[in-house]
C-alpha cells in the first residue's frame, strides 16, 4: 500500500472503509446527537472571565473573543483602561487571506506584529506563512509583508526576526535572520544542521539579552548562543556563536540568561567519564556559569532537586526562580529565592490531581508569577501566586455551568508489573460504586517522554455523565516518574510499555472494577502502536478500541528511508536497518506484524487516519485494517466490527477537529458512540 505507484487503488480502498464505516455509524445518529449535546453543554460557563492581560512595557496585551465568535488580539495603555486598539481580527485576516493564526508575537518596540498563519483551503502541512505587520500610531495594524515555508520565529532586534526552515523531511533544519521590510530571498541563513537526526529550533533569553540556537535529538543538546546586539552590529553575515556543551548522546540541556549569568537546566553528569552513552538516566538539575564564558567547563551547581523528582521547566524573574517538578508523576511548583538561597513550595489547587505548567511570565523584574492549571473536570485556568508570599492571587477560571466539579473523583492508583509499580490515574463520579463492574475507558501514551496527564478533557465529559470510569496508564515510555521512567519503555525496552498497559487492564478486571464486556482502550499515533500490540496479545481483555493516526507499522517505517522523520526517530525506536536486534525486537511488537488468525474474542475497534498526515502515513493504518479483515473476525456473525474513518484532508495534528465550527464535537461525539454503543452490545 506503501507504493506511490499503486497510490490509486489506495485511494479506491480507502473510499470503500469511508463508505463502510459511515454506513454502519449512521444508525446510531441519535447516540451522537446527545453525545454532542453534552460535549456542548459542557463548555457553557456561569461567567466568562476577563481576559488574560499581560503587559509589556508601556503596554497591556490580551485577546478576547468577540460577539461574532471572532477572535480579536488587542492592546491598551498601562495607564489608560480605555485606551483599548484592536491589532488582528481573526475573522478578517481569514476573510482577506483565506489563513487562521496559530501564533502572535509582538517586537520589543511595539512596531511589529508578526502572526503564524496556515492557509485554511490548502494543505496542512507543518508549515506555516510569518504574516508581519507594523502597528501604525493608530493602532491600526497594516500588513507588511509575509514570509513562506516558515516553522518557528522569534523577533531579534527592533528591526530582525529569526526563524526555522523545514526540510523534505519534516526537520527543521535551518535559521535564516530577516530584516523586516526587506525580500525573504536576502535573508542571511545563519545556521545549518546538517546530521539528519538532529532538530533545530530559535528563541531568546528572557532578559532579551541573547539568542539561543538549540540543535537536538529525541535524547541529546547541542546549544549555540550569541548577543542580541552582534545582529545588529553585523547587518550581513553570521554572527560569533558560543558553543555551551558539545552534543553527547544522553545529555541534554536548555539554557535561558539573567543578569550576567546563564542558568542551565540539563542531565549532564558532573564527570562526564562517569556517563554511560548507552543507559544514561541521571535527574536533571539546574547549573549556572558566566556570560563571558557560558561553556561546561565553567558550570556549577544551582539546584537540585529530591531523587523522585523531575524537573519539568524552569521560569526566570529577578530574585526568584520557579522551578516545575514531577514528584511521583504528581506536580508542584518550587520557588527558590535567588537573595536568600532559599526553596519553598506554592500551594496547588485540587490537591495536586491536576496538570500545571508555567503560563505567559514575560516580565523579569517582578514578584508575580503565573501558572497554567487543568484537571479532568476543571477547564483550563489561569493562576496568579505572589513569590514573595506564596500565596495564589488571581484566578482566570471557567466554571461549567452544567457540571459540579466537586461531585466527581480522581485518585490514583498502583499495579505491580514484576516489581514495578505502575501507576493509573481514575476519574469517576464520587456517586458510582467501582465493584459494580462499570463501563471503563483506559487512555494510554507512552512514548517520547510525553506524560499522559490528568488534564481536561472535553471528550470524557459525556463519558462522565454516563457513568464511564476514565482510567490513565502511567505506562513506561512516558516521563511521569522521570527520565528512567522514559528510557526503559523505548527502544529495546518498547515492550515493557504494552506489558505495562495489559498489567493496567487486567488490575482493573481482577479488582471488578469494570469487565471485559465493559473495558474500552484507546490511543493515538504512538499509543496506538501500544494498544494496537496490547490487542495482539490480549484482546479478550476489551470489548472496544479507538486507535487515532496510529504507528501500527513501525517496522516499514523505520526501514524506509524516504519517509519523513524516520533518521530522527532511530533515538526513540531504534535503527532495524542496521541492526538485527533492533529488527527483532520491532518485529516482536509491531501491532501489523503480529496480527493473529481470527479469534471470537476480538474487540470491536475504530481507526481514524489522515491522508495528509506527514507522520503516521495513511497506509500504515489501512495496512493493519486490510490485514485484521484478511485474518477474519470481524463480521456480522461474530459481532465484533472493524470501523476504519480516512479522512482525505487531514494530517497528523490538523483535523476536522481543528476547525471553529463544531468540528471537535462532530468528531469525537462519533468516537464516543462508537465506543458506548460497542460497551452496549450494539456494535
Amino acid at each position: 500500500m506503501q507504493d506511490p505507484k499503486r497510490s490509486a487503488d489506495l485511494a479506491k480502498y480507502l473510499n470503500k472503509e469511508r463508505k463502510y464505516a459511515n454506513r454502519a455509524i449512521k444508525r446510531f445518529k441519535d447516540t451522537q446527537a446527545s453525545i454532542a449535546n453534552d460535549m456542548l453543554r459542557a463548555t457553557e460557563v456561569e461567567k466568562v472571565p476577563p481576559p488574560i492581560e499581560t503587559q509589556s512595557g508601556n503596554f497591556v496585551y490580551y485577546s478576547k473573543t468577540s460577539t461574532n465568535g471572532s477572535k480579536l488580539y488587542c492592546r491598551r495603555l498601562v495607564a489608560n483602561a480605555n485606551s483599548e486598539q484592536i491589532l488582528v481580527d481573526s475573522s478578517m485576516l481569514a476573510a482577506e487571506h483565506g489563513c487562521e493564526i496559530k501564533n502572535v508575537l509582538v517586537s520589543d518596540n511595539h512596531r511589529y506584529i508578526g502572526c503564524m498563519v496556515t492557509d485554511n483551503d490548502g494543505p496542512h502541512t507543518e508549515t506555516c506563512n510569518l504574516m508581519v505587520y507594523l502597528i501604525e500610531d493608530t493602532g491600526k495594524a497594516k500588513h507588511l509583508e509575509t514570509l513562506t515555508d516558515v516553522f518557528n520565529f522569534v523577533f531579534g532586534t527592533d528591526e530582525m526576526l529569526f526563524y526555522t526552515v523545514l526540510n523534505d523531511k519534516l526537520r527543521a533544519h535551518k535559521i535564516c535572520c530577516h530584516q523586516i521590510g526587506k525580500p525573504q530571498h536576502t535573508d542571511t541563513d545563519i545556521f545549518t544542521e546538517q546530521d539528519d537526526e538532529c532538530f533545530v529550533d530559535v528563541t531568546r533569553t528572557k532578559d532579551a539579552k541573547f539568542i539561543i540556537i538549540n540543535s537536538s535529538t529525541l535524547d541529546s543538546s547541542e546549544v549555540r548562543v550569541f548577543p542580541v546586539s552582534d545582529i545588529v552590529l553585523e547587518k550581513a553575515g553570521k554572527p560569533n556563536t558560543k558553543l555551551l556543551r558539545s552534543r553527547q548522546r544522553g545529555v541534554e540541556y536548555f539554557a535561558d540568561h539573567y543578569g550576567e549569568e546563564f542558568v542551565i537546566l540539563t542531565n549532564s553528569p558532573l564527570d562526564d567519564s562517569l556517563l554511560s552513552l548507552k543507559s544514561h538516566t541521571l535527574p536533571f538539575r539546574l547549573m549556572k556559569a558566566p556570560s563571558a564564558c557560558p561553556e561546561s567547563g565553567n558550570w556549577r551547581e544551582l539546584l537540585s532537586v529530591a531523587e523522585d523528582e523531575k524537573i519539568e521547566d524552569v521560569e526566570i524573574f529577578r530574585d526568584y526562580i520557579m522551578i516545575t517538578v514531577k514528584r511521583q508523576g504528581r506536580p508542584a511548583v518550587i520557588v527558590h529565592d535567588r537573595v536568600a538561597n532559599t526553596n519553598a513550595e506554592l500551594q496547588l489547587p485540587n490537591r495536586g490531581n491536576c496538570v500545571v505548567r508555567p503560563g505567559a511570565n514575560p516580565q523579569f523584574d517582578t514578584t508575580i508569577a503565573r501558572l497554567s492549571f487543568s484537571s479532568p473536570v476543571h477547564m483550563d485556568s489561569v493562576i496568579e501566586y505572589n513569590l514573595k508570599t506564596l500565596k495564589a492571587c488571581k484566578q482566570w477560571a471557567s466554571v461549567p455551568l452544567h457540571m459540579d466539579t466537586d461531585e466527581y473523583v480522581i485518585h490514583r492508583e498502583c499495579v505491580e508489573n514484576n516489581n514495578v509499580s505502575i501507576p493509573m490515574t481514575l476519574i469517576h463520579h464520587k456517586s458510582v460504586d467501582l465493584a459494580h463492574g462499570l463501563p471503563t475507558l483506559l487512555r494510554v501514551y507512552g512514548a517520547y517522554g510525553v506524560s499522559l496527564e490528568p488534564e481536561f478533557r472535553l471528550e470524557d465529559i459525556p463519558l462522565l455523565l454516563r457513568g464511564w470510569v476514565i482510567v490513565l496508564a502511567h505506562v513506561r515510555g512516558g516521563s511521569e516518574l522521570g527520565r528512567e521512567w522514559y528510557s526503559a519503555g523505548k527502544g529495546q525496552n518498547k515492550s515493557n510499555s504494552v506489558s505495562d498497559l495489559l498489567h493496567c487492564a487486567q488490575s482493573l478486571l481482577e479488582r471488578g472494577w469494570t469487565t471485559p464486556e465493559k473495558l474500552a482502550v484507546a490511543g493515538i499515533s504512538a499509543g496506538g502502536l501500544v494498544v494496537g500490540a496490547a490487542l495482539n496479545r490480549s484482546p479478550e481483555y476489551f470489548r472496544a478500541a479507538a486507535l487515532h493516526v496510529p504507528f501500527v507499522d513501525p517496522l516499514s517505517a523505520m526501514l524506509n528511508p524516504d519517509l519523513p522523520l524516520t533518521k530522527v526517530e532511530t533515538a526513540e525506536w531504534g535503527n532495524p536497518a542496521t541492526s538485527v536486534s533492533d529488527y527483532k525486537t520491532i518485529q516482536s511488537y509491531a501491532p501489523y506484524d503480529n496480527v493473529r488468525n481470527a479469534r471470537s474474542d476480538r474487540p470491536s475497534i475504530l481507526v481514524t487516519a489522515g491522508g495528509l498526515d506527514q507522520r503516521v502515513s495513511v497506509w500504515q493504518p489501512a495496512k493493519w485494517v486490510a490485514r485484521l479483515r484478511d485474518r477474519g473476525g470481524y463480521s456480522s456473525a461474530t459481532g465484533a466490527q472493524l470501523l476504519f474513518f480516512p479522512r482525505r484532508n487531514e494530517g497528523h495534528f490538523y483535523s476536522e477537529a481543528n476547525r471553529d465550527d463544531g468540528g471537535y464535537i462532530k468528531v469525537h461525539s462519533l468516537v464516543n458512540t462508537f465506543l458506548i454503543e460497542s460497551v452496549a452490545g450494539n456494535i
